[in-house]
């Protein structure tokens, strides 16, 4: 494990400087017998929250994965630094994230449950469990992102920071580490922005007896590389300050690095207010044009040159997406077969056929490429219907459709399967005709009527003669051994009748 000496964060063995500072981390000490122990893993909070194990370090407090006891069900749980414990200030700027992101209701903000002080002096605050990885991991490993998941990524983004403008909440903190990607089995990725520490309700809201402002007019609270250049110079923050942070998050999304870097804050925060960025497409070839622009018009150095607040800048990035055509760039949740059918149209060979513009219009985003075979019906015709009252006629778009057929189960053999197997059948058929002849002629013509080469004639010592003339012996008629007949059953054209009835499918 690694830690940043100058932020104290700690992070694994494939970072080599730290994302939020650029510091070079360093390895834990060493110490002989047992790393210490987190004190607070184990304790119970107000009896009611477990806490299991730490999650993290952030600026103001320490994360834990803790279980609700009386329900059962696991949380994540923010304990605020002992040493703010004492700080009005900080008790205050936590007491108002909890207020900020208790407002806020989105399904891409983080939801906070409870909020309170434990009896032996812990300040905490419950949100829900979140399992996933932060975009800074994302980027550290897979940056830079491709076109289509960077704006699909971005709009989950704005559109939560969008919410949190319409409730009269800045951020004033948005960076990769802030924004955290869930990912489940068979759901397409959900993004949750965190931590409001520093957020400021722009709305009269607050309590009358806190401070109006938790910041002092000239300091920069958030993260330098991240920050717009009125948040640099300590001004007054409007909306426009988090769609410059959010433009900057894009940059990187798309070209792997931030616009402006240096060795210090104050060197990254005069690049902000004086430098103009370095264009995308010089990086990364590979960006579209447009997609440059909506960039290059967020990182304005003037807040009235840039979208107002959030919500101007998703509507500008969205119509930018649909003009080029970018895949899954507002899919938050993959269509259900219902969608689909409510949009297709079922041809005669059972395949579902979608008219993906009515998939467009009904539910304003593009169908997941991951379906396996999507097609595109043929343009629907429109049918004037006239009114009762004699008005203009309304048109009715009447789409395809296509009669029921009926499929047989089992497919019949073509045409030229059964010219290949009638030749089969002839060729068998006079194979064994003519073996039959043959064996006949063979029966008929007996073991004689077979010629062939006589023995060469011998010489041998003829007899001496006997004293009486012996008879002279008269030939005797050879006998032919009659035929043997063949058994039925074995005969070739017995085999030929089992087989051709083997092979007749009728």
């Amino acid at each position: 494990m690694l830690h940043c000496p100058t932020c104290g964060r700690h992070y694994t063995s494939d970072f080599a400087l730290c994302p939020e500072d650029q510091t070079p981390l360093q390895a834990d000490a060493t110490v002989a017998g047992a790393a210490p122990v987190d004190p607070l893993v184990g304790h119970t909070l107000d009896d009611k929250y477990r806490l299991e194990a730490r999650l993290g370090i952030g600026g103001m407090g320490t994360v834990y994965r803790a279980r609700h006891l009386l329900i059962d069900r696991p949380v994540a749980v923010k304990v605020l630094n002992p040493r703010f414990v004492e700080d009005e200030a900080a008790r205050t700027r936590f007491r108002r994230e909890a207020k900020a992101c208790g407002r806020l209701q989105h399904v891409n903000a983080v939801t906070v449950t409870d909020f309170g002080t434990s009896q032996d002096g812990y300040v905490y605050l419950v949100m829900e469990l979140l399992e996933g990885r932060t975009l800074r991991d994302v980027l550290a490993k897979e940056g830079p992102l491709d076109s289509a998941r960077s704006v699909a990524l971005m709009l989950q983004v704005s559109a939560a920071v969008a919410a949190a403008h319409e409730a009269g909440i800045i951020h004033r903190d948005l960076k990769p580490a802030n924004i955290f990607i869930v990912q489940r089995a068979e759901v397409p990725a959900v993004v949750k922005v965190l931590d409001f520490g520093i957020a400021k309700l722009a709305a009269d809201s607050l309590d009358e007896d806190e401070p109006k402002t938790l910041t002092l007019v000239g300091a920069m609270i958030g993260t330098p590389r991240y920050m717009a250049p009125e948040q640099c110079d300590g001004a007054e923050l409007t909306p426009a300050a988090d769609v410059y942070s959010l433009g900057v998050i894009l940059y990187e999304m798309l070209t792997g690095t931030v616009p402006f870097s240096g060795s210090t804050p104050l060197a990254i925060a005069m690049k902000h207010t004086g430098e103009m960025p370095r264009s995308p497409r010089e990086i990364i070839a590979s960006i579209p044009p447009a997609l440059e622009q909506v960039v290059l018009h967020t990182l304005e150095k003037r807040p009235q040159d840039r979208p107002g607040n959030a919500a101007e800048f998703r509507a500008e990035l969205l119509s930018t997406a649909e003009r080029l055509g970018l895949e899954n760039a507002t899919l938050a949740s993959g269509p259900n077969l219902e969608a689909l059918r409510n949009v297709g149209t079922e041809s005669p060979s059972g395949r579902l056929v979608i008219d993906i513009s009515r998939l467009r219009e009904n539910q304003g985003r593009t169908v997941n490429s991951d379906i396996n075979e999507v097609t595109v019906v043929a343009p629907a015709r429109a049918v004037a219907l006239p009114q009762a009252d004699g008005g203009a006629a309304t048109p009715l778009i009447e789409h395809p459709s296509f009669p029921k057929v009926a499929v047989p189960l089992v497919r019949p053999r073509s045409r030229r399967q059964l010219i290949v197997i009638t030749a089969i059948i002839a060729a068998m058929l006079l194979t064994g005709a003519g073996l039959l002849v043959r064996s006949r002629n063979f029966d008929m013509a007996g073991p004689d009527a077979i010629t062939g080469p006589s023995p060469s004639p011998t010489v041998s010592p003829s007899p001496s003669p006997s004293p009486s003339p012996s008879p002279i012996a008269t030939p005797q008629p050879v006998r032919k051994p009659p035929p043997k007949k063949k058994p039925e059953g074995n005969s070739i054209f017995s085999k030929g009748k089992r087989v051709l009835k083997k092979l007749n499918p009728f």
